[in-house]
């Protein structure tokens, strides 16, 4: 789990994996986006309904 801090002043937004977020910060009101530069390929399976315990 990662934590995902506001680019301006550095607070706490959330804690997880993010593929694309925008945020706003509560505390100085940043907008914050965050997105993954390469999502794992267990990623792109969960997201499209794929899984490996049960082929087709």
């Amino acid at each position: 789990m990662q934590d995902i801090r506001c680019g301006q002043c550095n607070k706490l937004l959330a804690k997880g994996e993010a593929l694309n977020l925008a945020i706003k910060c509560p505390r100085c009101g940043a907008m914050n986006h965050v997105r993954a530069a390469s999502p794992s390929p267990e990623a792109r399976e969960a997201h499209q309904g794929i899984s490996r315990e049960h082929p087709i």
